[in-house]
């Protein structure tokens, strides 16, 4: 079954990429000024194969007139290939400019926070580009004649914050989660409004809340955890320019999977890694259907659950290769994916290219003859179609030897 689902993706990416060669289509991306980066670190942003990066996480007010504060951040997704140092900026444009530091522990999924400088000159929308090669973002800029943010302060400043719960575990080289929180943080609002707050990076990790306060005097609010602490100890943390104290302790790095399929599936943590292996294979061609390279990478939970996860991305002409990106768009250039999920109760989801109900996305971040290491996300249907219940893939890694 499986190979008549290959020979027709290719049959299928083939035939567009006939129809489509008289087309032209809009590359604004490239448009924009590149920035510059440096470091040792080697890493690819999300959605670079598009131009655009994949869901930025932008956060602050940006107002014509007013300059930018510590709260002006944009949040990317890279995939690191190899550890090390890095320093992001984009070009300057409309006055602003966005610029990150630090240093990647591990391989794979994490986030990089750029901070903005400078006071935006006009109102619109403009993009910038991370880096000299990375993905494109958008900011818009309003008027700035209105002011909806809130005041407050932080009345146990500049002492320890008081009855803070911290939630969630925090380890060396294993990257955040939505379960770090800081519980309880004390503020007085004296004027309502939007809010945003976050910490300075520390540690390689960072904490963020945002909301609205509708009513003046002593409140609570929270802080979600992101990043991947870099060393264990203990670390101080400050919410805003002079918010109180807390201390977060980054125990040791645990015992790391060399071969695994990680990911989150609806919003469960799950790992295979019983039986993790990719396969190789190669068709000729049999015109009109090109040849085409696949590689399924497979994996369980263990040896005794049902669970089983397999990802098949589908190359048209060449063998599929490091940087190689698959996702609703590529399949007009001869990429195409299935993806298989089998769960506990052995009901079988599914992800088909093609399908515009089950949109996803895999990134090869490194191939060699003896292993293959990337990312996945996506939407997965009971039925492969439209019209069927969905489960909704977050965060997948996979680093998986060859059978």
């Amino acid at each position: 079954m499986k190979n008549k689902l290959r020979y027709f993706f290719s049959f299928l990416a083939f035939t567009i990429l006939l129809t489509s060669c008289d087309k032209e289509y809009s590359t604004e991306y490239g448009k924009t000024l590149a920035g510059t980066n440096s470091g040792t670190a080697v890493y690819i942003y999300t959605g670079t194969g598009t131009g655009n990066c994949l869901t930025p996480n932008i956060k602050g007010t940006y107002s014509a007139g007013a300059a930018t504060t510590i709260n002006n951040i944009v949040t990317l997704q890279v995939t690191v290939v190899t550890p090390g140092t890095f320093v992001i900026s984009t070009a300057t444009i409309n006055g602003i400019t966005f610029k990150g530091s630090g240093s990647f522990s591990t391989t794979g999924v994490q986030n990089v926070s750029l901070f903005a400088s400078g006071t935006p000159v006009a109102r619109g929308t403009f993009s910038y580009i991370a880096g000299s090669n990375g993905c494109a973002f958008n900011i818009v800029f309003t008027t700035g004649n209105v002011n909806t943010t809130s005041v407050f302060t932080f009345p146990e400043a500049p002492n320890a914050c008081t009855l803070v719960t911290i939630n969630g575990a925090y380890n060396a080289g294993a990257a955040l989660t939505s379960a770090n929180t800081i519980e309880g943080i004390h503020v007085n609002v004296t004027k309502i409004g939007t809010y945003y707050i976050s910490t300075l990076p520390n540690n390689g990790i960072t904490f963020t809340g945002s909301g609205t306060f509708t009513a003046t005097g002593l409140q609570t609010i929270s802080l979600n955890g992101g990043g991947t602490p870099v060393t264990s100890g203990a670390f101080t943390y400050s919410p805003g320019n002079n918010g109180c104290l807390f201390t977060i302790t980054v125990l040791p790095a645990g015992p790391v999977l060399s071969d695994y399929i990680k990911c989150k599936i609806d919003g469960v943590s799950k790992t295979f890694a019983y039986n993790v292996s990719f396969t190789e294979t190669n068709t000729a061609a049999q015109p009109p259907v090109p040849a085409s390279n696949t590689v399924d990478i497979t994996g369980s939970v263990s040896a005794v659950s049902n669970e089983n996860m397999e990802l098949s991305p589908i190359k048209t002409g060449t063998s599929i290769s490091t940087a190689d990106v698959f996702n609703p768009n590529s399949f007009t250039s001869g990429k195409a994916y299935l993806i298989s999920y089998r769960d506990a109760s052995l009901a079988n989801w599914n992800a088909v290219s093609g399908v515009s109900f089950t949109p996803f996305n895999i990134t090869v971040t490194s191939k060699t003859t003896t292993r293959i290491q990337g990312t996945f996300s996506g939407t997965l249907s009971d039925t492969g179609a439209a019209g069927g219940n969905t489960k909704i893939v977050t965060e997948g890694t996979f680093s998986v030897p060859v059978k």
